[in-house]
């Protein structure tokens, strides 16, 4: 928790458990994840793309992959940031590591849940192709395009994937329901 008044920090304080097994306190500066506010991050850097005249919300995903089946070439950005791109969902889990062509074909191949751009259907699907989609116009990482364009300028020193290298002593122990992700 922070409080400040007019400037001036008068609560900074962390509350309840890092890690319950091993008793660890949240501290002031225990690191989180955040799961699914990564899309803001993401939408934000395509649309930094957009203001660069690097891409264009209109375009369609054939501008960026090879290969786009028949029934899949009317996507563009658009679909994708706001969900209404009929990709269905799960390709894995968040933990597990997967090649982004791997990842991309996998989601191409995919038969599409809904007719493109008739309904809202929330999918990670799709942020993880407007990622690639990042890596391709930029031509760097993912995190490394953020790090580049949003973190390090705005000060975000604590916020990252991989890049920041956390202590593992600062982490917070990701729980889902009564236990630890993946039954660990």
């Amino acid at each position: 928790l922070l409080v400040s008044v007019g400037g001036e920090v008068v609560v900074k304080k962390g509350y309840g458990l890092a890690d319950r097994e091993a008793g660890v306190p949240v501290a002031t500066d225990t690191v989180f994840t955040i799961g699914s506010i990564t899309k803001q991050f993401t939408g934000a850097g395509i649309m930094k793309l957009v203001e660069e005249g690097e891409l264009k919300v209109t375009d369609r995903i054939t501008k960026f992959f090879d290969g786009v089946p028949r029934d899949k070439r009317k996507i563009t950005v658009h679909h994708l940031l706001t969900h209404t791109a009929g990709l269905r969902d799960g390709f894995g889990n968040d933990e597990d590591p997967m090649e982004r062509d791997e990842l991309m074909r996998l989601i191409l191949e995919s038969p599409l849940k809904r007719p493109i751009g008739q309904r809202y259907m929330y999918t990670n699907a799709g942020y993880s192709m407007l990622g690639a989609i990042i890596e391709k116009v930029s031509g760097m990482g993912y995190e490394a395009y953020l790090r580049d364009r949003f973190f390090d300028p705005l000060g975000m020193d604590d916020t990252g994937y991989v890049l920041p290298r956390f202590d593992k002593s600062r982490l917070a122990v990701g729980y889902a329901g009564n236990g630890r992700p993946g039954g660990t």
